[in-house]
């Protein structure tokens, strides 16, 4: 089966520090695929890339077999087409009700009629469980039910993929476990790739086909969920179990942060 992504020694950097150092993997058709690592570690902006909101230096970046990291913006908004954008907050229009917030992506890249796309935004919404809200604003649900709203306008198009960032954010963990079962079911049920960016250890386990550490801008460890649960990289181990102590350090990551705050506050030594 060929891959639906593939990263090809992809690098990016940010005032001459290596935020993604030579990462390469492959996706597969249908693939739930979790990339998971500690805050700063290079995953969201991963997620950028692949997204092609930022262009890597060097490597190549192929989506439904098209690099787009070579492309043009309108061969690339064309590719977006075929994948949806699921965000960390929602990013819901708050002065839009959320029937109009999932009709969005249908009323700028189609030529539906009202009535088609009034069809097409219920079947999405009732296959998410928000069937009977669409007049609300979304400050007048929960926010378990705006991740549910962003994931319906997200397969408004129906895509092939779907991007994760941070999913279960700011949910309590029954909210969380309800959009893991959703990512799961709509990635079955649609046939659908699912790329996942979270720190949730729960959704990991949950949800995942595969599972990538991403440390330092380096991919260390790709593996089933299972075998990520019995690895023996040191990494891996503290960052699964949240251990304090280990060969992940954030003072020593963060140094040039942490001196930077000193230097701003003249607190240094």
């Amino acid at each position: 089966m060929d891959p639906i992504i593939s990263l090809q020694n992809v690098s990016k950097s940010y005032d001459g520090r290596k935020i993604i150092d030579n990462i390469s993997f492959d996706v597969y058709p249908g693939e739930t695929f979790v990339i998971m690592g500690c805050s700063g570690s290079g995953k969201s902006t991963l997620l950028r890339l692949m997204t092609g909101y930022q262009a890597p230096e060097e490597g190549n970046i192929f989506i439904n077999s098209r690099d787009i990291s070579k492309i043009s913006k309108q061969e690339l908004d064309e590719t977006r087409k075929k994948f949806g954008m699921v965000f960390q907050y929602s990013a819901l229009l708050d002065s839009l009700s959320i029937e109009d917030n999932v009709a969005l992506p249908l009323r700028e890249h189609t030529d539906y009629d009202d009535n088609l796309i009034r069809i097409i935004v219920r079947m999405k919404l009732a296959l998410i469980g928000l069937r009977g809200f669409e007049d609300h604003l979304p400050n007048e649900i929960s926010g378990g039910m705006r991740k549910r709203a962003g994931l319906a306008r997200a397969i408004a198009l129906d895509p092939n993929i779907i991007f994760y960032d941070e999913p279960t954010s700011g949910l309590d963990p029954v909210i969380g476990g309800v959009i893991d079962e959703l990512i799961h079911d709509l990635s079955r049920q649609l046939r659908i790739t699912s790329i996942v960016v979270t720190h949730n250890m729960a959704s990991v386990f949950n949800i995942a086909d595969r599972v990538a550490m991403v440390h330092q801008g380096r991919i260390i460890e790709i593996a089933s969920p299972e075998d990520i649960k019995n690895s023996e990289n040191k990494y891996v181990q503290q960052f699964i179990h949240g251990h304090a102590e280990g060969p992940i350090n954030f003072l020593d990551q963060n140094a040039d942060l942490v001196k930077e705050f000193c230097l701003l506050k003249r607190r240094c030594p």
